[in-house]
Parts: C-alpha cells; sequence; structure tokens
C-alpha cells in the first residue's frame, strides 16, 4: 500500500509541475467559461421583448384615438412591444416598408360613426413580411381588440333593443371605447390572475461552467495516459517491476495519482468560478461534489483506456481529443443537449459529460440531492467499465 501511495504521489507530482498540462486543465476552462458565458449572458434572458409596432388613427370623431390610446396603455402589450400611437398612415407604411416597425394597426376613417349607428368596421393591420412571426403577434392583439370590441357592440346594441321592445324610455347609450382596450366591466364572468412560480433558469456562465468542467476534466485524464506512455518509452515500468512493487502497485498507484489530480482540477475549477465569476452552482455543494469525484473517476477509466489504445504519446494525443471532443458534443458542453436531433440521443448515454452536466444543472436549478444518485452511480459505472477494459488490455505487455 505504502509503494502504491508513493507512485500515485510521484505522478501527481509530475503532472502539476507539467506548464502545458496546467494551462489546459486550468487555464484554458476559465477562459472559456468566462468568454462564453459573457457574451451569451444577454440572450434568452430579457422579460421585455420590446417589438416596434404603431396604432394610427385617421377616425374623424372621438372615438378613434381614445381606442388607440386605450390599446397602448395596457402593461401586459408595453412589457412586449414598443407601441407607437401616430396619425399619419403614410408615415407608418413608410416605416414598415424600411423595416423600421414590425406592424400596425390602422383604425379606419368612420370608426366612430359606424359604432354609433352599430355598423360593422374592418381594422386593418400593415405587417413587414420579413417579420411574419413577430408580426402575426401584433396580428393576435388586433384580433383580441377586436373581439373585445365587438363584445362592447353587442352588450349596447341589446340593451337598446330590449329597453325599446319593453317600451322604457331610454336615454343614449355611449359607447366607452376605452374600456375595450382594458377591462370590460363583466360581473357575470371574471378571470382570475395567478402567477405560477416558474422554475430556476441556469444563465449562460452557470451553464458553460458546469459545460466546460465536465470536459476539460477528460482532458486532465488524457494527460494522466501520457504518463503511461511516457513511461513505456523511458522504460520505467521495468525499473518498477524490478523493484519489489507488484503490477497492481503501478498500476493502482498510477490511477490513484490521476484519480487526486481530477480531483483537485475539479475543485479548483468549483471554487475558482464561484469566486471569479459568481457562478451558481446551486444550494447543494455537497451534491455538486459528488458528481465531480464520479467524474473524475470515469476520467481516470478513460486514461486506462487511452493509455492502452494509445502505446505512445503521439497516438494518445490523436485518439484522446478525438473521443473526448465526441463525449462533450454528446453531452451538452457545446450546445444544449434539447437542441440536438432526435437520433443522437441513444448516443448520449455513452458519454460521461452527459451524465455529469444533467447532474450539475438540476442541482444548479435547485432539486434535492437525491437526484445526483441516478447519474452518479452511472459514471461510477463508467469509470470501472473503462478502467477494467485498460487492466484487461494492460496483461498483455
Amino acid at each position: 500500500m505504502t509503494r502504491l501511495l508513493h507512485i500515485a504521489v510521484k505522478d501527481m507530482k509530475i503532472l502539476l509541475r507539467d506548464k502545458a498540462a496546467f494551462l489546459i486543465m486550468l487555464g484554458m476552462p476559465l477562459v472559456l467559461i468566462f468568454i462564453l458565458g459573457s457574451a451569451l449572458s444577454g440572450v434568452g434572458e430579457s422579460e421585455n421583448v420590446d417589438i416596434p409596432v404603431a396604432i394610427v388613427s385617421v377616425d374623424a370623431g372621438d372615438q378613434g384615438a381614445p381606442f388607440a390610446e386605450a390599446i397602448a396603455d395596457v402593461e401586459e402589450l408595453q412589457a412586449v412591444f414598443n407601441i407607437e400611437v401616430l396619425d399619419d398612415v403614410e408615415l407608418v407604411r413608410s416605416k414598415v416598408e424600411k423595416g423600421d416597425l414590425t406592424a400596425v394597426l390602422v383604425i379606419p376613417v368612420g370608426f366612430t360613426e359606424a359604432l354609433a349607428a352599430g355598423e360593422p368596421i374592418e381594422l386593418e393591420v400593415l405587417q413587414d413580411p420579413g417579420s411574419e412571426m413577430t408580426a402575426g403577434i401584433w396580428v393576435g392583439v388586433a384580433r383580441a381588440a377586436a373581439a373585445n370590441l365587438s363584445a362592447g357592440q353587442i352588450v349596447r346594441i341589446t340593451v337598446e333593443n330590449t329597453l325599446a321592445r319593453a317600451g322604457i324610455p331610454q336615454s343614449p347609450v355611449t359607447f366607452q371605447q376605452g374600456d375595450t382596450g382594458g377591462d370590460i366591466a363583466f360581473d357575470a364572468v371574471s378571470v382570475k390572475q395567478l402567477d405560477v412560480e416558474p422554475e430556476k433558469q441556469v444563465e449562460m456562465i452557470d451553464y458553460y461552467a458546469a459545460g466546460q468542467t465536465g470536459l476539460f476534466l477528460l482532458f486532465g485524464a488524457m494527460f494522466g495516459a501520457f504518463g503511461f506512455a511516457r513511461e513505456r518509452r523511458e522504460r520505467t515500468f521495468a525499473r518498477i517491476l524490478a523493484s519489489p512493487a507488484t503490477t497492481m502497485d503501478l498500476v493502482g498507484g498510477k490511477s490513484l495519482g490521476i484519480l487526486g489530480v481530477a480531483c483537485a482540477q475539479f475543485l479548483v475549477l468549483y471554487l475558482g468560478t464561484t469566486l471569479l465569476f459568481g457562478v451558481d452552482w446551486g444550494p447543494t455543494p455537497s451534491g455538486i461534489l459528488l458528481v465531480g469525484f464520479a467524474e473524475a473517476w470515469a476520467a481516470t477509466g478513460l486514461a486506462m483506456t487511452l493509455s492502452v489504445l494509445g502505446k505512445t504519446e503521439r497516438a494518445i494525443g490523436g485518439i484522446g481529443p478525438t473521443v473526448i471532443m465526441l463525449f462533450a458534443a454528446l453531452g451538452g458542453s457545446m450546445i444544449p443537449v434539447d437542441m440536438m436531433p432526435a437520433w443522437m440521443l441513444p448516443l448520449q448515454s455513452v458519454s460521461p459529460v452527459y451524465w455529469a452536466m444533467g447532474a450539475f444543472l438540476d442541482l444548479m436549478r435547485g432539486e434535492a440531492f437525491s437526484v445526483v444518485l441516478m447519474p452518479v452511480g452511472i459514471l461510477l459505472g463508467i469509470g470501472a467499465v473503462l478502467f477494467t477494459f485498460g487492466l484487461w488490455r494492460l496483461r498483455y505487455e
């Protein structure tokens, strides 16, 4: 056991003195996390969409302008649209043609008179064909306003006809246009608005902290595999096996050294991203550390496999990055797994990055500790399979 620990400590010292390895394992992931997180930090996180639209009233009566103002004053619409209220149709048409406005609602001439007479009214929407989706949202608003307007008209006409049939003298009923853009005083049916507590959103810098940490733990394993190849080349293995050390001391010591370096690498990245970039790893640090240890073990198994698949440092340098980048791509380290084509989904289960990232993101969203138990078990299983394969092939040397 003492010999095993001596070999592990020796390997850890050699790897930590390697400046190139140190830069790749610690410096590069911190830089990438900062760049990617900062560049994409505002994507998809703004509450206000701010679509530029306008309402134009060319009605000469006293109902068109209040109707336009009533729509523009709705707070829910202001959170989505940047609404201008204008009175020049040609001006807004020109703005739509230039792309300065996405869509325009036009309140036509004779709007007030048509309301008073109970006649049909046609609202017009001008839209930019290059912004069909966002313009369609404004068309939906116009249809909702028209439906609200129709409801008010039906109520007014019904009341007037009922009073006339009953022979009850009636005063002219004034249709208050301002009510149609906001709340209509219907007491029979009411709508209760409830705010649903949203799931905690993982910010971009947090996402890439998890992704790059998962990726570069595997690169650390590749440098551990370089140690095997270097000792083959320098014939250190033969000299160690000529000593009282056994094969198990040699393999166990080198594997323990790789595992120790991987755990230290994860701890530095975890603390570094938290202190330098304010990454929120969630309220369960014990779960994060457990997942980090499990992936470090999977990385150790990968190092064993790479060390027997590539007999030289050059061979490992060719095989290792290919395998690691494939694992990273499948695991969501580069793009979210939800955006990947369906045919790739079954392949994700072989990637340690996939299971580590899924557990990291769940904990970042505030999930309980128990949510990581299955991913941790799978990561330990992947590490065991890779380690066993490497040990099996190593016996032929």
